[in-house]
């Protein structure tokens, strides 16, 4: 069993757990809606795994008194699942109620994860023309935020050698930068990913142009964490 379940996981526990159930049940099965054939049921199942369970530890130990505790424990356990989803709600039961049967109350507080404090940075290689590989990796003095739900924003941009001599369409459609950025702000392209490597694959006459990348943590919510230093390259 998982160690989330609200479960006991030893036999011992789940029979005290149903224990208490049997005796809550008998004064509160109207008030909380569940039908009396519910409670008979429990009950029955409880004596019935009580009775295997103290059988297969006074009698001799064999396969047929493991396999009468096993069945009896799995008829009382499946039950008792059945009868928490289909008729344990609050109200009405109260949370006094709940916890009463030995259960813990639901955490309806959500859990505040800030964002990622780490700073990244990329390592650029050079796979083939027209490419940059990119080894995103944190700075000295951090490390990788390994959160599921975190990943990495790159961002990028391409700078023309003479930007005055581009035309305004092909500046527009490429997305080039004006000038050398002052801050990863000015960078014109990104994307997300969740890999450590990356590859960032240019358009064959962008060659010989200088490419600005930034790196940060960015989860699928758009939260984002502090920048990284800024890198270029010329492109192969």
């Amino acid at each position: 069993m998982s160690s989330k379940d609200w479960l006991p996981s030893s036999r011992t526990g789940q029979l005290t757990m149903a224990h208490i159930w049997v005796n809550a049940l008998r004064g509160s099965a109207t008030a909380w809606n569940v039908p009396a054939d519910m409670s008979t049921k429990l009950t029955q199942l409880f004596n019935k795994a009580s009775e295997a369970l103290e059988l297969a530890q006074t009698a001799e130990r064999n396969m047929v008194a493991n396999q009468m505790v096993r069945t009896a424990f799995g008829d009382l356990t499946d039950h008792m699942r059945d009868l928490r989803r289909r008729h344990f709600f609050m109200p009405p039961l109260t949370e006094a109620d709940w916890v009463s049967l030995g259960m813990r109350l639901p955490d309806t507080i959500p859990t505040n994860i800030g964002p990622p404090t780490s700073v990244v940075a990329a390592e650029i290689t050079y796979p083939h023309k027209n490419a940059l590989s990119l080894f995103i990796t944190p700075i000295d003095g951090h490390r990788y935020d390994e959160r599921a739900d975190w990943g990495f924003r790159i961002y990028f941009g391409v700078l023309p050698p003479n930007p005055d001599g581009v035309t305004e369409e092909m500046m527009i459609e490429r997305q080039y930068l004006r000038r050398v950025p002052q801050n990863p702000e000015e960078l014109t392209a990104s994307h997300f990913t969740r890999r450590k490597r990356d590859l960032i694959e240019f358009p064959y006459d962008n060659s010989g142009k200088q490419c600005f990348i930034c790196v940060r943590y960015e989860n699928s919510k758009g939260d984002k964490g502090p920048w990284g230093p800024m890198a270029s390259s010329f492109i192969p």
